[in-house]
């Protein structure tokens, strides 16, 4: 189950069958999938110690950079033909259970985005432009961030995390930096009362001090095993700010964000609305909230998840923006080849950032859900293409659309 302040990657094996049907959309391009008897779009339990796109290295080659890098971002659009097959895609996504699907694809060839689907109350219509929570996604933009500052020399990724704590009383457990980006501090995961804590005062803004009170105990001495956890990257996020001497959400944008025009991708805290249009889950997927408290304080799915989720879970983005900025990481724009080197996966585990993808092609990507939220963005190096995909549905299994989006776009 999800709750409100779960932002973490989607964290299920697929199951054979469904690999089976992924083999059979590449060779249609955009051929439809039977749905599942039970489609998810899940969050793996935190002791699970395998990569939430669910392959391991018999399934699929190992996770790699383009070689050579991607080229400039590409400013032509996808072709027409291309672009009405994709939004085929999108339809069939519907189809299958979505209520909405909301999609961006870059290739050599050019960009597309689209959307399908009801995305907000009173049958609003989803539109390629929706603003969206993209829950755990934000830990690939903490983790380049924390590895654009090492570059700088403003941090030691092998110092202990404590060194860039400030006066925050927390227990870092004696981990590295480059520790915690692996996910091996020996921190577990937000305890289920963090979703309690959220849904009883959705328009709050969290501080760190009120964040860090929250952890849970380590569990384990550090370096020694690999467990997801949302509170590692947080505390990735504090010292951020303890080196910049900026919020989190300035500096991202800073560092991140500005220079690559990116101006509708956001780290939401207090003071500052997203900018609209929302996609807004209806429904049942809007979970134990209230209709009316979604966007509580201006943000996604509100402030309170967002400020509470600080550097693990607080980002929101349209997802055209989330394709662009990540064809600048894979493009060599952002970091040096090695630090982008240095967030290849290993199999079966998040680390830097990121995380390998069910795919085959040596894909690696990001993703993560929240209440109502479920996001995915891949990228593939020897097709040189990066997908994005959301649906307000955290269930909902967003790999053969993925796949069919990748089988249109790379169509001769």
């Amino acid at each position: 189950m999800t709750g409100p302040d779960m932002c973490r990657r989607r964290g299920e094996h697929l199951r054979a069958a469904l690999l089976l049907a992924l083999v059979g959309i590449v060779a249609g391009c955009t051929g439809a999938m039977a749905p599942s008897a039970s489609p998810t779009f899940t969050i793996a339990p935190a002791a699970t110690p395998v990569g939430s796109l669910g392959v391991g290295p018999t399934t699929s080659p190992a996770a790699s950079v383009p070689q050579p890098p991607l080229g400039p971002l590409p400013t032509s659009a996808i072709d027409a033909a291309k672009a009405a097959a994709l939004q085929r895609v999108l339809e069939r996504a519907l189809v299958l259970g979505a209520p909405d699907v909301i999609a961006a694809v870059i290739t050599e060839d050019g960009t597309w985005a689209g959307a399908a689907g009801i995305g907000g109350p009173d049958g609003r219509a989803a539109t390629a432009d929706d603003q969206f929570a993209i829950a755990s996604i934000t830990k690939t933009f903490t983790a380049v961030l924390v590895l654009r500052l090492a570059e700088q020399g403003r941090i030691e990724l092998d110092a202990p995390l404590a060194t860039y704590r400030g006066d925050l009383l927390v227990d870092t457990n004696g981990a590295t930096v480059r520790e915690a980006l692996q996910m091996k501090a020996g921190l577990p995961d937000d305890g289920p009362d963090v979703a309690d804590q959220i849904v009883a005062d959705p328009g709050r803004a969290w501080t760190n001090e009120e964040i860090a009170a929250g952890f849970q105990p380590p569990f384990a001495p550090a370096g020694k095993a690999y467990r997801y956890s949302s509170p590692t990257y947080q505390l990735l996020a504090f010292a951020v700010e303890e080196v910049t001497g900026m919020s989190y959400a300035a500096a991202l944008r800073a560092e991140l964000l500005d220079p690559w025009q990116a101006s509708r991708i956001a780290d939401q805290i207090a003071g500052m609305s997203t900018p609209q249009p929302w996609a807004l889950p209806i429904g049942e997927q809007t979970g134990r909230f209230d209709a009316a408290d979604l966007g509580a304080g201006g943000a996604l799915s509100c402030l309170g998840s967002a400020t509470r989720t600080k550097g693990a879970g607080s980002i929101a983005s349209d997802a055209p923006s989330l394709a662009a900025w990540m064809w600048h990481l894979f493009a060599g724009d952002i970091l040096a080849p090695a630090s982008l080197q240095t967030m290849v996966p290993s199999a079966g585990v998040f680390a830097y950032g990121l995380e390998r993808a069910p795919y085959g092609d040596g894909s690696i990507g990001s993703s993560g859900n929240k209440t109502g939220y479920g996001a995915q963005v891949t990228m593939f190096p020897e097709s040189r293409a990066i997908v994005v995909v959301f649906v307000n549905d955290p269930r909902f299994a967003v790999e053969s659309t993925t796949m069919a989006l990748l089988g249109a776009a790379a169509a001769r």
